[in-house]
């Protein structure tokens, strides 16, 4: 088979593929992970949320420093850190109120002091005894809700997605929810493979028979017993062309021993009358 024959076969051969094969074959893809919305500033949402409210906060600090309970929190609070900054907040508060109204930074640290750590939680609950207190951290706290809607609505929606994507994920690696294969359109996958396959092989043969040199007449080598001529193979020994001298004559005697008879090879001619 030449090559070029060998070609047309693996054309049909591919030509006689299932045309769904493809279609009939599951593809699948990996769930892509949501990505979590970036975490909000937290400082600026404070600055916001006490934003025309640091003058109350001061003078709500300078109310309870006099008391046992508030000189202990308030001495610890990022910007009263001095000797006599208790007494001098009782005193003249309004100096504190500028302070902080021109530091930025000073300010930051003390509203996330208040608000994100236990000596915060403390002064809360100091300060929200008395009415005025009480009225201006629900405030705070509904201004820092609302700053915080779009994060948490963008976070209701992450954790939704999240959950969506780890069932898909496990629906992806897990072999119990892989989906059902059509064993027919294997099996015809497979069967077309060894086709093809079965088509290559002949037209490398064939190819080969093509490409080895012919074996010289002189070259060939026959299987032959060669028996020579003192040696006769046959069902039985034949001992021929015996002469023996008798009277003067020639006598030829002709002797067929079988396979199962004795020859005595000496042969004693007969002894005449004279």
């Amino acid at each position: 088979m030449s090559m070029q024959n060998s070609g047309k076969l693996v054309s049909n051969s591919e030509s006689n593929k299932p045309q769904n094969e493809i279609a009939n074959l599951a593809v699948r893809t990996l769930p892509v992970q949501p990505e979590a919305p970036e975490d909000p500033d937290m400082n600026a949402v404070y600055l916001k949320a006490y934003e025309g409210k640091v003058d109350d906060l001061i003078k709500l600090l300078a109310k309870v420093a006099g008391s046992k309970d508030g000189e202990k929190i308030i001495k610890h609070l990022p910007g009263f850190e001095g000797k006599n900054a208790v007494k001098d907040l009782q005193k003249h508060p309004e100096t504190f109120i500028k302070s902080f109204l021109k530091n930025d930074d000073d300010l930051e640290s003390l509203l996330d002091t208040i608000q994100d750590s236990k000596l915060g939680d403390k002064l809360i609950a100091l300060l929200e005894r008395t009415p005025a207190g009480h009225n201006l951290f629900k405030e705070i706290a509904d201004k820092i809700e609302s700053e915080l809607t779009e994060y948490n609505d963008a976070m209701t929606q992450y954790d939704e997605d999240l959950t969506a994507y780890e069932a898909e994920l496990e629906q992806f690696i897990n072999p119990a929810f892989l989906p059902a294969v059509d064993e027919s359109v294997a099996d015809e996958i497979i069967a077309a493979a060894e086709a093809e396959v079965s088509v290559e092989d002949a037209a490398a043969a064939a190819a080969q028979t093509e490409e080895e040199p012919l074996v010289a007449e002189d070259e060939v080598v026959v299987d032959e017993e060669i028996i020579t001529e003192d040696e006769v193979i046959s069902d039985e020994e034949v001992v021929v062309d015996e002469e023996v001298l008798v009277d003067g004559e020639v006598v030829i005697e002709e002797e067929v021993i079988s396979e199962e008879e004795v020859v005595d090879e000496s042969i004693t001619p007969p002894v005449s009358g004279s």
